[in-house]
C-alpha cells in the first residue's frame, strides 16, 4: 500500500485506543486520515479526533486550588465549562476519575522529571503546561488532592446532589486547615 506519514507516537497511541484489537485500531486510524487527509498525522491530531477530553478546564481549575481561589474554582467559567462537557455526555463521576487522571499527571511529571513521557499520553501543550504547575506545587499537596478526589470518585456515584459534592471537594483543595490529618498540618506550616 502507500506510505501514511504518521508520528510514532500517533500509532501508539492509536493501538492503545484500540486495546489491541487490530480491527479497532484500523478503523480508529481510517477515521483520523479522514479528518486529515494528505498531512501527517501527527499524535496531537489523533487525540482531537479521538475526542480526548479537554483538559484546560483541570489546568484551570488546578492553577485555581494552587492559588487557594475558592470562588475561581467554583466560578460561573468552570461550572460552565463542566456543565458542557454534561451536556456532550459525559456525566460528573467521569469528570472526577478524569481531574483525578489529570492530578496523577501532574505527580508523575513532578517526581519522574524528563523521564515522564514515556509514562503519560498527553500532548506536547499540555505536558508543557503540567511542567509548569508541577513547579507551584508541593508532592504532598498533590497526593492529598489526589486522596480526597478518588474518594469523591466513590462517593458521588450515588449521590444526589453531584455538583455540590463537586464544590465541597474543591473548597477542601483550597482550604488544607478545614482538616485534620498530617498531610494538612505539613500544608498549613508552609502557609
Amino acid at each position: 500500500g502507500e506510505e501514511l506519514p504518521i508520528e510514532e507516537k500517533a500509532l501508539k497511541y492509536l493501538a492503545k485506543s484500540a486495546d489491541g484489537a487490530m480491527r479497532d485500531a484500523w478503523s480508529l486510524l481510517d477515521q483520523c486520515l479522514a479528518f486529515h487527509f494528505g498531512h501527517e498525522l501527527t499524535y496531537d491530531m489523533v487525540l482531537d479526533v479521538l475526542g480526548a477530553v479537554d483538559t484546560s478546564v483541570f489546568s484551570k481549575l488546578l492553577r485555581c486550588v494552587i492559588a487557594r481561589d475558592v470562588a475561581g474554582c467554583i466560578s460561573v467559567q468552570v461550572i460552565l465549562h463542566l456543565e458542557n462537557m454534561i451536556m456532550q455526555g459525559r456525566d460528573l463521576t467521569q469528570l472526577v476519575n478524569d481531574f483525578t487522571w489529570y492530578l496523577r499527571n501532574l505527580l508523575l511529571v513532578k517526581t519522574s522529571g524528563d523521564s515522564c513521557e514515556e509514562v503519560i499520553d498527553i500532548s506536547s501543550e499540555n505536558l508543557a503546561r503540567l511542567k509548569e504547575e508541577a513547579q507551584q506545587i508541593e508532592v504532598d499537596a498533590i497526593m492529598r488532592d489526589i486522596r480526597c478526589f478518588s474518594e469523591l470518585s466513590g462517593r458521588i456515584r450515588y449521590a444526589g446532589q453531584k455538583r455540590v459534592l463537586i464544590e465541597m471537594a474543591l473548597i477542601r483543595l483550597c482550604r488544607p486547615e478545614m482538616e485534620t490529618n498530617e498531610d494538612t498540618l505539613l500544608e498549613r506550616i508552609r502557609k
